[in-house]
């Protein structure tokens, strides 16, 4: 099987897929217009996240909504991130699109729905997605959502760069 529909929490469970990985993760692509800390009642936290983005350097791109005051937990959430050496943050104020990619050396998975990365969508809301595997019929959808979230998106007109990836030395 190369695509999984996922009616009960997408987000959580791709997170999960992420965080529980026994595989070297090479890049991780964030498309969400708001961003969350994933606190109280979700089973990863943003914590969590930038902890195994550290400790493995895995190369994160992220593309959000600039953070506004409107939205404490997504301002904090951005800031985590920021301190990432390994992450490259983008705001672009036309997205709507929800996009998680994981790439590993030959394989991977990314989710495409509906839920932003926040408890609230985790939590509350009615989410679908539709997680596609690297692997048979599902290499080129999954090569083709990740060359429009790291190429098309990142240069596309709005994408203001925010911080570049850092990697120390």
């Amino acid at each position: 099987m190369y695509v999984e529909l996922i009616t009960n929490k997408p987000v959580e469970r791709f997170l999960r897929m992420f965080i529980l990985s026994p595989r070297t993760v090479e890049e991780l692509v964030i498309v969400s217009p708001i961003i969350g800390m994933l606190r109280g009642g979700v089973s990863v936290s943003m914590q969590r996240v930038v902890e195994r983005i550290n400790r493995e350097h895995i190369r994160t791109y992220v593309i959000t909504n600039e953070p506004s005051s409107d939205y404490p937990s997504h301002v904090q959430a951005v800031a985590t991130l920021k301190q990432s050496d390994f992450t490259e943050i983008r705001d672009n104020e036309f997205l709507h699109a929800k996009v998680y990619i994981c790439c590993i050396k030959d394989g991977g998975f990314a989710l495409l729905g509906s839920g932003n990365l926040t408890e609230t969508s985790i939590q509350r809301r009615i989410e679908i997605g539709v997680v596609i595997f690297r692997r048979g019929k599902g290499i080129p959808l999954f090569q083709e959502l990740s060359r429009w979230g790291l190429e098309r998106l990142r240069c596309s007109r709005g994408s203001n760069l925010i911080k570049r990836i850092t990697p120390r030395r």
